[in-house]
């Protein structure tokens, strides 16, 4: 696999020489605790996951993703695969149903795509397409798969077990159409051609990204995990914030701060920051830059960004802000579990379990007759009562009570 991904691009410093191979263990939830699973219109959902990806990869400010056939084609075969086998990732087994290639530069080629170079997106039982792409830009390595500069064309698949709607698999393969003609005309291309070819989109695509971008509303506020992963002593932390910069334009970045402050512009200090060096599965290249709150973020909330670097010699200073996701049915936060809680008979509610620490997820949550339950998030359920009580109602919720007065 190293070769074949690695050989075509070696000496260049692109996103793409690193064949972005990971599996996100954020995107294989728990499951949600509900009645009855909807069966989903993967065709619609594949349409809408390109609209929804490009809206945020133009947010951004790179340019937009192409549907390309071949990728498209490549992608299915994989997502039917992992349907067939029961099974999650990026990787193929020869003896297996739906076989077409170990990895996606095998498959692609199999499909007739000129340059075994591709990077890979893969979540597994989502429930929908924002479902699966919000997780796999929560989680780092994805997030820059997806933000990739060289990058233009995409196949994106979505099946589901019809059997075992839980199970699902989408599949998001990434080329670029430059490379792939390029290699299509001419097998051996010059260091000087190849070169060329990964700066087509220099000038249409930002000298920098962020992300979240500048004034993005509606980002998840959590982090959980990914293989490899880059928090390994926490199991839930806030949602990352990243820079990353556009190799076309420039030759050497030197970090200096990198700072998150919360609505009131207070500074969150609980944080982690990496770059190439400092990351320890050594993913991020010399142009990426992470901070990684170690507490969540707050829903419904504002935040401020202050990058500070010396880039080619010169003092650069980046400022942004984003806001985190909003709900319009009621939210409430269970920071203390002896209050009793009102709520309404069929009327939807959130209730988000603040974390205790790096390691408190909700856990063996198990379903109630007299309410209707799913997971918003592994510290966040939605639930409705089907009925209303004349008493306090106490559920557990894993480690956590709920105390409920229920009125019609």
């Amino acid at each position: 696999m190293k070769k074949n991904s690695r050989i075509l691009l070696l000496g260049t410093i692109t996103l793409f020489s690193m064949y972005l191979y990971f599996l996100s263990a954020n995107n294989i939830p728990q499951k949600p605790i509900q009645k009855s699973i909807s069966l989903l219109n993967t065709q619609q959902e594949e349409r809408l996951a390109l609209g929804y990806l490009n809206q945020l990869r133009i947010g951004a400010g790179l340019i937009p993703f192409k549907f390309h056939t071949i990728l498209n084609k490549a992608s299915e075969n994989h997502a039917n695969y992992l349907i067939k086998n029961h099974t999650y990732g990026h990787y193929e087994e020869s003896n297996k149903s739906g076989f077409t290639g170990k990895f996606a530069s095998n498959r692609i080629v199999h499909e007739g795509y000129s340059v075994p170079l591709i990077i890979e997106n893969v979540s597994s039982n989502n429930r929908n397409y924002k479902e699966s792409i919000d997780g796999l830009f929560a989680a780092i390595y994805h997030r820059f798969a997806f933000l990739d500069f060289q990058g233009d064309e995409i196949g994106i698949s979505i099946r589901q077990n019809p059997l075992a709607r839980m199970q699902t698999a989408f599949v998001y393969n990434m080329g670029s159409n430059a490379l792939n003609q390029l290699y299509k005309n001419k097998k051996k291309p010059s260091q000087e051609e190849l070169n060329q070819t990964l700066d087509t989109h220099k000038d249409t695509n930002s000298k920098f990204v962020t992300y979240p971008f500048n004034k993005q509303k509606d980002v998840p506020p959590v982090f959980f995990n990914e293989i490899p992963d880059p928090l390994p002593k926490h199991d839930v932390s806030g949602f990352p914030i990243s820079i990353s910069f556009n190799q076309a334009h420039f030759k050497n970045i030197k970090l200096l701060n990198f700072e998150l402050f919360d609505s009131k512009g207070k500074q969150i200090n609980n944080t982690l920051t990496y770059d190439s060096k400092t990351d320890p599965n050594r993913r991020l290249n010399q142009f990426s830059f992470v901070l990684f709150p170690l507490e969540r973020l707050d829903w419904n909330s504002n935040y401020s960004v202050k990058f500070l670097a010396i880039i080619d010699k010169k003092l650069v200073e980046k400022n942004w802000s984003f806001k985190t996701r909003n709900y319009t049915i009621p939210l409430h936060t269970v920071s203390n579990e002896k209050k009793t809680i009102e709520i309404k008979v069929n009327e939807e509610n959130i209730f988000y379990f603040p974390p205790h620490n790096p390691k408190d997820l909700l856990k063996n949550v198990r379903y109630n007759n007299d309410f209707y339950m799913e997971f918003i998030d592994k510290n966040t359920i939605k639930l409705v009562a089907l009925k209303t009580s004349f008493s306090t109602t106490h559920i557990k919720i894993g480690s956590h009570d709920l105390k409920l007065n229920i009125n019609d």
